[in-house]
């Protein structure tokens, strides 16, 4: 266990040395702070963060306690759970930025309640005054709450993404989220100011275990070429299954780009629903090539879009599963923490090492850099740690 009287407090209570249901508990004096909530899965199975341990912690008897939330992204693994933390938490105030607000709404509110006859309308109603709660808050804002002041900058990834920097006047400290430092396809990457000089970055260190993992940064094209040759060239239709909505839009924006010989592309209702959403925020993602898919299959050679895991209209599909990495790698990874060389570092969201024979970290790359002041934490979940 950390220092547990330290008057800067941190617990991971969900994603610390497992990727999946991200949430951190930030206690700064007398304030009770959550970053994130999301949900994960494991072998089939959906698990949510241990509130039940926070309570149980010297710091809190409720979670009515709660204070504040700051979502960093949209992401299902870092927002999936907060429904169920706001119930819990009902005087909190949660923070997040005007796109991530309507990207979480649609996948927490209009995905479950909207056209699904099933659910009850008092729960339906519950949910959705959950959500007015939110406020959004704007890059490059400044928020004085007396103990401490909060910063919000773009980090990439997602649009919406934001890192959010915590300064008490004596600590400053940055909470990360996903970040990207280069741009993708529907944002650029992170930005923040120069000469931080950050006490403490909590960083989601996704690769900080694997130092042969390289991001094949042409991952997305390739699979979106190889689709739109099978549809184009090859008159063969492609079934594109993606594993989450917002990579979903991702890769359409890289089928859109590449789509030179006009290639029909469906999508499906929930693909096409968050696509109008985002071109309302001023993401422009659609093109004269892009339709709903309807209740009929076309007839021409085409490319069908869908995050959905059931069935699919009938016909003869090519069949890919739509993968590729939005995180930063190993040396990436590094080439950041040069850049903020903070005094602490607090690695979360960090996957298992590959194999029991490779115990090389980004802690033991760091040893032997001229100038890294950096120490270094891998936050398991459960435990205590003063900052």
């Amino acid at each position: 266990m950390g220092n547990a009287v330290n008057d800067i407090r941190f617990i991971p209570l969900g994603g610390g040395q497992r990727v999946g249901a991200s949430c951190y508990y930030l206690g700064i004096g007398g304030s009770n702070i959550i970053l994130d909530a999301g949900i994960g899965m494991e072998n089939g199975v959906e698990f949510e963060p241990d509130f039940h341990f926070l309570i149980t912690s010297p710091f809190l008897q409720s979670m009515g306690q709660i204070d504040r939330v700051f979502i960093s992204h949209a992401h299902m693994d870092h927002v999936g759970a907060l429904l169920d933390l706001m119930r819990q938490a009902g005087h909190a105030q949660v923070y997040m930025t005007e796109v991530t607000r309507v990207l979480s709404e649609y996948q927490l509110y209009d995905r479950l309640f909207i056209g699904n006859k099933e659910r009850d309308e008092d729960v339906r109603l519950a949910a959705r005054a959950l959500l007015e709660r939110v406020a959004c808050v704007s890059f490059m804002q400044t928020m004085d709450f007396g103990k401490y002041r909060v910063s919000f900058f773009p980090a990439g990834h997602i649009p919406g993404a934001m890192m959010t920097l915590f300064d008490t006047g004596r600590r400053r400290i940055l909470y990360t989220g996903d970040y990207s430092l280069h741009p993708s396809l529907l944002t650029e990457g992170c930005m923040l100011p120069e000469n931080l000089d950050l006490d403490t970055v909590i960083l989601c260190g996704l690769h900080a275990k694997h130092p042969g993992y390289v991001k094949k940064a042409d991952a997305i094209f390739r699979q979106a070429g190889y689709a739109l040759r099978l549809a184009g060239e090859y008159k063969q239709s492609v079934l594109c299954r993606i594993p989450q909505l917002s990579k979903g839009i991702e890769f359409l924006k890289a089928l859109n780009n590449e789509n030179e010989m006009g290639v029909p592309i469906y999508l499906d209702e929930s693909i096409m629903k968050m696509v109008v959403k985002m071109e309302r925020l001023s993401v422009p993602v659609l093109t004269e090539h892009n339709k709903s898919m309807g209740l009929m299959e076309p007839v021409e050679p085409h490319i069908y879009l869908t995050s959905g895991r059931g069935a699919f209209p009938l016909g003869r599909y090519k069949s890919l599963n739509v993968d590729f990495s939005l995180h930063e790698d190993f040396q990436e990874m590094k080439m950041f923490l040069k850049r903020l060389n903070a005094r602490q570092a607090v690695l979360v969201h960090c996957g298992r090492e590959y194999s029991v024979f490779d115990d090389h970290t980004i802690e033991q790359e760091m040893m032997f850099e001229d100038g890294c002041r950096t120490q270094f934490i891998f936050a398991e979940e459960g435990e205590i740690y003063g900052l």
